[in-house]
C-alpha cells in the first residue's frame, strides 16, 4: 500500500509538472548555441564542463563547434549536467538561471540507476555523506554490479556512507567507509537516497522510477527521520 501510494505521487510529479521534469531522451530540441550560452552563464570553461559531464574535452569542443553529431544520450547527459547546476533551457531558444529552490528530475527505466550513480559520484567528488534508506539492495546488486563496482572505487575515503535497510531488502551494497543497520521489516522505511541538498526517491520495480528532488529543507527533514530510526531501532 505504501509503495503503491509513493508510486502514484511520483507519477503525478512527472506528468503534471512537465516544466520541472525531464525524460532521459527529451533533449533533441536543445541547440549548440544554448549549450554555449549555458556554459557562459555558469562561467564554466570547456574543461570544467568536460570534468562535470564525464565527456572528453575534444568531444565538448567538437559539439560546441557543430563538428560532431553526438549520440542522443551524450546530449542528454550534458544538458542534465547544466540543469543540475541550475540552468533552465527555454523554447525560443534560450537559457536562464533557474532561481527556484525546489526542482525535480524524474527518470524511468533500466538506465535510471546508472544515471543516478554518475550524479552521486560527481556530487561527492570533494567528500560528504551518502545516506541510503529502504532501497532494495538485491535489485541493485543483481542488475547493476559493474556500475556499483565503479562507484565504489570512485567514492573517496572521506565520503561517509550509512545504509538503513529492512531485513528483507538487505544484501549486496558495500562501500568504503560504510556502516549498515538492518531493522525489522515492520519498520516503514521510505526508499530513498540522500546526498548534499538532494533527496532521491527510488522505486526498484519494473519499470524503475527515480525522482531527484533538489530542496535542502526537504532533504534535511528526511535526514532527521533517518537519524531517528537509526538511533532508535535495534539491529536484527
Amino acid at each position: 500500500m505504501f509503495r503503491a501510494k509513493l508510486k502514484q505521487i511520483i507519477e503525478r510529479l512527472h506528468y503534471r509538472n512537465v516544466s520541472l521534469t525531464r525524460n532521459l531522451a527529451s533533449h533533441g530540441d536543445v541547440c549548440v548555441d544554448q549549450l554555449r550560452a549555458a556554459r557562459s552563464l555558469l562561467n564554466w570553461s570547456q574543461a570544467e564542463l568536460s570534468k562535470k559531464s564525464g565527456y572528453s574535452l575534444a568531444t565538448i569542443n567538437n559539439i560546441e563547434r557543430g563538428q560532431y553529431q553526438s549520440h542522443p544520450s551524450t546530449l542528454d547527459n550534458i544538458v542534465q549536467t547544466f540543469e543540475e547546476a541550475g540552468i533552465q533551457f527555454l523554447d525560443g531558444p534560450g537559457v536562464r538561471i533557474d532561481t527556484s529552490n525546489f526542482r525535480i528530475k524524474y527518470y524511468e527505466g533500466i538506465d535510471a540507476p546508472r544515471f543516478l550513480f554518475k550524479k552521486i559520484d560527481a556530487a561527492l567528488e570533494s567528500g560528504g555523506e551518502l545516506l541510503i534508506s529502504g532501497v532494495d539492495e538485491r535489485v541493485l546488486a543483481k542488475n547493476y554490479a559493474a556500475e556499483l563496482k565503479t562507484l565504489q572505487k570512485k567514492l573517496r575515503a572521506d565520503v561517509s556512507v550509512r545504509i538503513l535497510t529492512n531485513k528483507s531488502l538487505s544484501g549486496g551494497l558495500i562501500f568504503p567507509n560504510m556502516t549498515k543497520k538492518v531493522v525489522p521489516d515492520r519498520v516503514p522505511l521510505t526508499p530513498c537516497i540522500m546526498y548534499k541538498d538532494r533527496m532521491v526517491i527510488t522505486l526498484m520495480e519494473n519499470p524503475i522510477h527515480i525522482a531527484i528532488i533538489y530542496n535542502e529543507h526537504l532533504a534535511e527533514k528526511q535526514r532527521a527521520l533517518f537519524e531517528y530510526i537509526w538511533n532508535k531501532e535495534k539491529s536484527v
